[in-house]
């Protein structure tokens, strides 16, 4: 099925013995693998030289907001142990997000931006007395992410139908807060979410999903089932 090349699956685990067990379970069905802040803090490089092994894909989900002097840093790093994907926060500025930028030279490692995370609910906006929407203002950061030769940003299934004719041809949009068939998942704390189609139609290139496949009795069956019901992605 040609959609689940643009399935990222998020190795939502704090034992790395779990996440093996995953990617061993999904085999050649999903390349690519998130390696979100608690695995990350635990067995961030085990799990890099795990998913090398299994000729995976590697996004190391960090989201990083930082000084842009440790912000370079920490992508030259990322990109010397061959990580294809990077997150660092919009908000925090042109100057952090060029230094991130620059930190990718002589790598192969593409950095996407974090707009507003999926758990963000617009009446905080509100409470802070911003005066746009939580579309005006993924907008607005995207562009950013632009100017500062980012290669993409993170941004939800809504957000992502109006960016889309906004920004330039190949530039990624990422939308976590997929769920299949809008299926439910335990301890759910995401506000914008959608369906896989949903998010295909709206004009995203990769798709984040986690608990609807970590939480599924049967991970595989699970997976294979993402886009079941779609004619465009069989």
């Amino acid at each position: 099925m040609k959609c689940l090349e643009n399935v990222i699956v998020a190795l939502d685990y704090e034992n790395p013995t779990d996440a093996f067990r995953l990617v061993d379970t999904l085999g050649d069905s999903i390349r690519t693998y998130k390696i979100g802040p608690v695995l990350f803090t635990g067995s961030g490089p085990h799990v890099i030289e795990y998913l090398h092994l299994k000729k995976k894909q590697i996004f190391v989900d960090l989201k990083l907001h930082d000084t842009p002097q440790v912000v370079f840093e920490t992508i030259r790093q990322l990109g010397q142990m061959g990580v294809t994907f990077a997150t660092v926060h919009c908000l925090g500025g042109k100057k952090m997000l060029e230094a991130a930028s620059q930190g990718c030279r002589n790598s192969n490692l593409q950095l996407l931006g974090i707009t507003l995370l999926t758990t963000f609910d617009p009446s905080e906006g509100a409470a802070w007395n911003w005066d746009t929407n939580s579309q005006d203002s993924v907008a607005k950061l995207a562009l950013l992410a632009q100017q500062s030769r980012l290669q993409g940003i993170i941004c939800s299934v809504a957000e992502a139908k109006k960016l889309r004719p906004l920004v330039y041809p190949g530039f990624l949009l990422v939308t976590p807060g997929i769920r299949p068939q809008m299926k439910e998942v335990f301890q759910e704390d995401q506000k914008r979410i959608a369906t896989p189609d949903e998010a295909i139609a709206a004009g995203a290139d990769y798709l984040i999903i986690g608990r609807p496949i970590t939480q599924s009795r049967d991970p595989k069956i699970a997976t294979l089932n993402i886009f079941s019901r779609s004619e465009s992605c069989k």
